[in-house]
């Protein structure tokens, strides 16, 4: 489907300000998850287990609102899959909309040598079965596990085929094109989880170490495979298949979309100390960050938490242009000072959101676009948090402020 003048002129928004170029006017980009699924009332199990549900319920609100961009165009985790392979890792508030997760990380510490001497065959063999129950079983039931999980799988798959579709039909770009997992969140995550992983930085510090640098190239080949799954529509045919070889077959350079971007949450970063950033996680940050970069790709990256000056001085030694941050409790000014060579995103607290008048709301999104957009290199989002309750905003400030950005956030 050939894309509308409408849609490319809000997908170079989004390009210009990646690149340091400034746009026409200041990009507006929705950080929307489940609460889409409460504006347009359609509950979470049925978004779940029905692609077309999944779609029209996410994008009923940028039919109605005005953005530039959508976060993401179907649900963000396969939750028919963990279903049928006995996971509850993910689960439904009592509303019936908005997700949740719990930690399980069954890793221990004894682990961490099987997990730096192959990764894939720990991961595959020792750490699956364990997270999933229907795998924690003899080898005919798992095969019968698996194929039940084949059609879960292509319909979020499907979702995400179908979400580009829908959404290049009412002329909006999706911003995520993959996911960039850093090896330390990946332990942190999926593996060791909170406490396990925060205790390991000091008791079990050299293995950390080695587990991070064997789980770097996993991290990169994710980053290939869901660029694929997720950036495939935008990137077209010819780039698909292009790739699929490259990254499959042939094992040479992968070539990443240069929008939409690679998706990472920095979630680790916020419960360290700098020292202890630069010492575990930014190598490897910034190995995935100088690699999608010099293959045509781009970052989005959510500064989970509070970072703080320190912190954040510790990422100016990424390549100019590389990384989209998304700022939560840090003051954007501060974010935009420090990594000027890059680009923020950013919106309004969501408890001025939830709580405070049009009026309030407005006059905050003027104060924001007079403070963050001279010079470029900033796009204005939903609130300083994605949006996954309908409890976190009133769609009517949404609504408003959106619209006086739109109006307001021009540059010539």
């Amino acid at each position: 489907m050939a894309k509308s003048k409408r849609f490319l002129e809000r997908q170079q928004r989004m390009i210009d300000v990646a690149q340091g170029r400034i746009p026409d006017r200041v990009p507006i980009c929705g950080l929307i998850e489940t609460y889409a699924l409460s504006y347009s009332g359609i509950p979470l199990k049925e978004a779940a287990t029905s692609i077309s549900k999944n779609v029209h319920a996410h994008a009923k609100i940028y039919d109605d609102i005005y953005y530039d961009c959508a976060y993401i165009a179907s649900l963000a985790h396969a939750w028919e899959i963990g279903w049928t392979l006995g996971s509850d890792m993910f689960f439904i508030s009592d509303d019936g909309f908005t997700e949740q997760h719990k930690e399980y990380a069954p890793m221990v510490p004894e682990d961490y040598d099987a997990l730096a001497k192959d990764p894939i065959q720990f991961i595959l063999n020792e750490f699956v079965p364990r997270k999933y129950s229907k795998l924690d079983a003899t080898n005919e039931e798992q095969k019968k596990a698996f194929l039940s999980a084949l059609i879960p799988f292509f319909k979020f798959a499907g979702a995400m085929v179908y979400g580009g579709y829908v959404f290049q039909k009412q002329d909006t770009p999706i911003v995520m094109g993959g996911a960039g997992q850093m090896p330390l969140d990946f332990l942190f995550d999926y593996l060791r989880g909170f406490k396990g992983t925060v205790g390991d930085l000091r008791r079990h510090k050299d293995k950390v170490k080695a587990a991070t640098e064997a789980l770097l190239p996993y991290s990169i080949d994710l980053s290939h495979m869901t660029n694929l799954m997720m950036g495939g529509f935008a990137g077209g045919p010819v780039w698909l298949v292009k790739n699929l070889v490259n990254a499959i077959i042939l094992r040479n350079d992968f070539e990443f979309t240069t929008f939409p971007w690679v998706f990472n949450p920095a979630h680790m970063p916020s419960f360290m100390i700098p020292k202890q950033l630069e010492e575990f996680y930014w190598p490897g940050y910034k190995a995935v960050v100088e690699h999608i970069h010099a293959h045509g790709g781009h970052l989005l990256t959510v500064l989970e938490g509070e970072w703080g000056r320190e912190k954040l001085e510790i990422l100016r030694d990424l390549p100019d242009n590389s990384v989209t941050f998304v700022v939560e409790n840090d003051d954007p000014k501060l974010v935009k000072e420090i990594l000027s060579n890059n680009s923020i995103m950013a919106g309004l607290p969501l408890e001025l959101l939830r709580n405070g008048t049009r009026e309030e709301c407005i006059a905050a999104a003027k104060k924001m676009v007079d403070e963050l957009a001279p010079g470029g290199r900033f796009i204005f989002c939903t609130g300083d948090k994605v949006l996954l309750s309908a409890s976190d905003a009133k769609a009517e400030n949404i609504r408003a402020v959106n619209e006086f950005v739109h109006g307001y956030g021009l540059y010539y």
